[in-house]
């Protein structure tokens, strides 16, 4: 049977798990990016640090998390568009979200993805779902989830909330 766009293998709807962890994610009515890092690393429990990594191209990669003794990395490219590296910033703080989120924030019926062992050299390596190197269903299962949430928070937080994807990309 094939899979529609939005669902993973097993038919699941990643938009409805992703709207679930958006929208259970604690933020004010009227939201912007650091409330979003505030709220993530309160659900985390680390401080987060974004670096931008100059004359370096991750290609596909969106960014690469990283546990530093007193902090949470977050790593992303400079030479993106404010646009791009917001969405970026965004689904990197995702990949937190689904990590740590309650097993309460998941709609009924549905489970986190499968995580490596926190002492593994996977645990935070995070793979662009169209890589050859993402070949476990897991974390291909993640990427859409992540992908979708970032997508969605684009339209929750208050910096693009009116405008299209279109507008940033046309």
């Amino acid at each position: 049977m094939r899979r529609r766009r939005g669902e993973t293998a097993d038919h699941e709807p990643v938009a409805a798990i992703a709207a679930a962890l958006v929208w259970r994610t604690p933020l004010p009515d009227v939201a912007e990016f650091d409330d979003l890092c505030r709220a993530v690393s309160t659900l985390y429990g680390r401080r987060l640090v974004f670096e931008e990594i100059k004359d370096a191209p991750l290609r596909a990669t969106t960014g690469i998390l990283f546990e530093a003794e007193t902090f949470t990395g977050i790593l992303v490219p400079a030479e993106d568009s404010d646009y791009y590296s917001f969405l970026s910033r965004t689904h990197e703080l995702c990949h937190l979200i689904v990590r740590s989120a309650p097993a309460e924030w998941f709609p009924p019926g549905t489970t986190r993805p499968r995580q490596p062992a926190p002492d593994s050299r996977l645990f935070l390596r995070l793979c662009p779902r169209n890589s050859s190197e993402s070949n476990d269903a897991e974390s291909v299962r993640e990427e859409l989830m992540v992908e979708e949430m970032a997508r969605m928070f684009t339209r929750r937080l208050a910096t693009y909330a009116e405008t299209t994807e279109e507008e940033h990309f046309g």
